[in-house]
């Protein structure tokens, strides 16, 4: 496509606004229900998801949703324009009234990244990507970290709500690169992981559990800033496949051969 600044702005209008209703409940009251035993929704999300999935229907009729809470289309064909959202990334964060949430918005053509956009609306800070036009914070470009080993690196990782079913490998890939990396953080949104990557906070990610709508704007951002995103097994299925490792770049291939033991 080649002119995405009309999809672009109308996202960004429809985030904003949505980051609008998170902030009213995060400083109000929510009903908090659960999906599962550790897996929070709360009337945010519902609210913030409607918005969102409002504006965009009517300005875009034609763009189907693939969506957390009430949308979920499992996957997107190949060439079929397809709006990716998560209204609130880090719902167990949200409900415990810790600041580090978000809202992840992406346009996919098929498998292809069109845009993303990643909004913490308590920070205010605002992360975007148009493909090829490069990745930006709040309107200043970002690009990932210049560590090349993974000794000076600082690591971020998540745990699946399912961890119990895979206790055994989620902590022995913690293990190992505690072992390796100079420390590892774990912030609960797998759409802020990834802009922080992209920006240099962080040198790598990895997780497992995810779902398209935790990844795919966060993705978009992470590889217009220079960084590179795969699954476990070094493809780009990492939208569908539940895994994926992302770094800089310069780390990755260590990564890969961490998770895999070949280091």
């Amino acid at each position: 496509m080649k002119n995405l600044s009309n999809y672009f702005n109308v996202a960004k209008s429809a985030v904003f606004s949505s980051g609008e209703i998170l902030k009213k409940y995060f400083y109000g009251n929510f009903r908090v229900d659960y999906k599962s035993e550790r897996n929070p929704v709360t009337t945010a999300d519902k609210k913030s998801e409607n918005n969102i999935k409002r504006i965009l229907s009517d300005n875009f009729s034609n763009i189907g949703f693939l969506c957390e809470e009430s949308c979920d289309l499992g996957v997107v064909n190949e060439n079929e324009l397809m709006w990716i959202l998560d209204p609130l990334d880090g719902t167990v964060n949200f409900v415990h009234r810790l600041p580090v949430f978000s809202i992840s918005l992406a346009l996919y053509n098929g498998k292809e990244g069109l845009l993303g956009i990643v909004y913490n609306p308590i920070s205010g800070e605002f992360f975007s990507a148009i493909k090829n036009k490069g990745a930006y914070l709040n309107n200043k470009r970002i690009e990932v970290s210049n560590i090349n080993n993974i000794e000076h690196s600082l690591l971020v990782t998540g745990f699946p709500y399912d961890y119990k079913k895979k206790e055994k490998k989620v902590l022995g890939n913690f293990k190992k690169f505690v072992y390796h990396a100079e420390g590892i953080r774990r912030f609960g949104s797998a759409a802020i992981d990834l802009c922080y990557v992209a920006s240099g906070r962080f040198e790598g990610f990895w997780e497992e559990g995810l779902k398209p709508w935790d990844v795919a704007a966060g993705a978009v951002v992470l590889k217009e800033s220079g960084g590179k995103i795969s699954d476990y097994k070094g493809t780009e299925e990492y939208l569908y496949s539940g895994n994926l490792i992302a770094s800089n770049s310069k780390i990755h291939k260590k990564m890969f051969n961490i998770i895999w033991r070949k280091v």
